[in-house]
């Protein structure tokens, strides 16, 4: 490159240009031909996308609904884990030491046989009782 205030000579010029000539030149048929290959496949392929289009489709559908169902899936496994994961995790609320979720469901009259009062004083308990932090 010329400092600032200096002039390119002849020779440099016709040297920078031969040398872009060079290397653009190449890539310049080289896009050119990439380009005459994409129109006529695009050419070949479009009267069999329209005779194949029902085909093709119901076979977007079938993927689209696969699709679906697989995020559904991932969505009800991670449903699942949280519960397991909550019903396992320890509660320190209880005076006895470390007590789990579980212990807590059956102790409150889920088909422990505690009776009619048992579980209104837990559903009270759940009403009245503040959210912690780690239980949003």
């Amino acid at each position: 490159m010329p400092e600032k205030g200096q002039f390119t000579t002849g020779k440099t010029a016709l040297l920078l240009s031969v040398a872009g000539i060079i290397i653009g030149g190449p890539l310049v048929a080289l896009m050119g031909i990439i380009f005459a290959v994409t129109m006529t496949l695009l050419l070949v392929a479009s009267p069999l996308f329209i005779i194949f289009s029902p085909v093709l489709f119901g076979a977007a559908c079938v993927f689209g609904l696969v699709m679906l169902g697989l995020a559904a899936a991932g969505a009800m496994a991670v449903v699942g884990v949280s519960a397991v994961a909550w019903v396992l995790r320890p509660s320190y609320a209880s005076g006895r030491g470390i007590q789990f979720q579980s212990d807590k469901l059956i102790d409150s009259g889920g088909g422990g046989g505690g009776g009619v009062e048992q579980e209104k004083d837990w559903a009270g308990y759940i009403q009245q009782r503040p959210l912690t932090t780690h239980e949003l």
